[in-house]
């Protein structure tokens, strides 16, 4: 039985596994106060912002959990260490 040979370079970080550079691009205009919850909360779960919108859709659709209440307390210190 032989190794398997390791893959070179950064893996895919799409939600399937694909690549998110792959994924259709989607520009926004976000009022500052938005961008930075956004910023925040991403932050606190460790996840891109594509991420967090992501996931916030699918949880504004009941498909998804929402944001526990430490890691939305997490976001709001977060935010008021900003202002």
């Amino acid at each position: 039985m032989t190794k398997a040979k390791p893959r070179m370079g950064r893996p895919p970080t799409g939600l399937r596994g694909e690549k998110a550079s792959e994924y259709r691009r989607l520009s926004l205009r976000l009022p500052d106060a938005t961008a930075a919850r956004l910023s925040a909360i991403g932050r606190t779960v460790n996840q891109p912002a594509w991420r967090v919108i992501v996931d916030a859709v699918a949880a504004y659709l009941g498909e998804a959990p929402i944001l526990t209440g430490d890691q939305r307390r997490a976001a709001r210190v977060l935010l008021k260490l900003e202002t």
